[in-house]
């Protein structure tokens, strides 16, 4: 008899579950978009890629920068257990050089984007002159590949030699190279010329209005970046002292980290790491300088 009487709540069991999910599905789906797009943005690795754009590494797949990435963490922490005969050590080891990399793409995107985008301000005020000149368009781009800045005549001949293939037209040439330096600024140029392409209206006064809006914000880019300097400066040495600190104990002193291979050692300095971490997390998240949102133009990538 309890064979058949389970089979029987599990029945009913399953019913309601299937009626309550039926019912709920709705509120569901809304709760779980977010998780989904999260989740697309992690397997397509479209932050990563937008970073490596950005420092003029696109040649680089971003699985292949983050593989690459995370191999080496790995490795580094199994070489730190295993020369310091401390688990904690070796993850420790691996999060520093996981980190540190990051570090590394991130002040190099900053360089190159603070170059191309003060190269780009010039090409557009120049650009704005072509274009008061009885100019359109088109001879604006050309007269930014033939005689810009470098930086922007780099970009704008990426432009035109897009613009030269069979069938193609201006904004392909554009949303081509969007794509290729995502760029917040040619976000707005993009944009911009785009909507002078498609719906008309005056584009020197469009380009204009753009290049006062982006000098100011790099201006005030550039003061908080002056103000932020001494935090990142210490933010990063609370990254490297206490590494360098244990490694230099291994080397000089190493009896001084036995009490730390014990179990109670061990768990007591994974509870000083986790908490050094959390300060550390804290530390970057005030120093974090803000980065300009990207224009999402979906009918040009349609």
């Amino acid at each position: 008899m309890a064979g058949p009487r389970l089979l029987l709540a599990a029945l009913a069991l399953i019913g309601a579950a299937v009626c309550l999910l039926a019912l709920a599905a709705p509120d569901l789906r809304t709760a779980v978009a977010p998780l989904q797009k999260a989740v697309r943005r992690v397997l397509a690795a479209e932050r990563t890629a937008t970073a490596l754009a950005q420092a003029e590494l696109g040649w680089i797949p971003p699985p292949l920068w983050l593989a690459g990435r995370l191999g080496l963490a790995v490795l580094l922490a199994l070489i730190g257990w295993a020369w310091f005969g401390l688990i904690v050590l070796g993850v420790l080891s691996g999060l520093v050089a996981y980190h540190l990399l990051g570090v590394g793409l991130e002040m190099r995107r900053r360089r190159a984007e603070a170059r191309r985008q003060a190269a780009l301000l010039e090409g557009l005020r120049y650009g704005a002159a072509v274009m008061a000149r009885s100019g359109n368009a088109s001879q604006m781009v050309e007269a930014l590949a033939a005689s810009g800045p470098f930086e922007a005549r780099r970009v704008f001949s990426g432009v035109q030699s897009a613009n030269d293939e069979p069938a193609a037209t201006l904004l392909d040439g554009v949303e081509r190279m969007r794509r290729q330096i995502a760029d917040p600024l040619f976000d707005d140029f993009a944009l911009a010329l785009s909507l002078h392409w498609r719906q008309g209206g005056r584009l020197v006064p469009a380009l204009e209005a753009l290049v006062g809006d982006w000098e100011q914000t790099l201006r005030l880019q550039r003061e908080a970046k002056a103000m932020r300097s001494g935090v990142e400066a210490s933010v990063l040495l609370l990254a490297l002292l206490p590494f360098v600190f244990l490694v230099t104990l291994q080397v000089l002193a190493p009896a001084l980290l036995a009490p730390l291979r014990s179990t109670f050692g061990e768990v007591m300095f994974a509870g000083a790491v986790a908490w050094m971490v959390v300060g550390y997390r804290l530390l970057q998240r005030m120093s974090a300088p803000p980065r300009e949102e990207r224009v999402r133009m979906w009918d040009a990538t349609a």
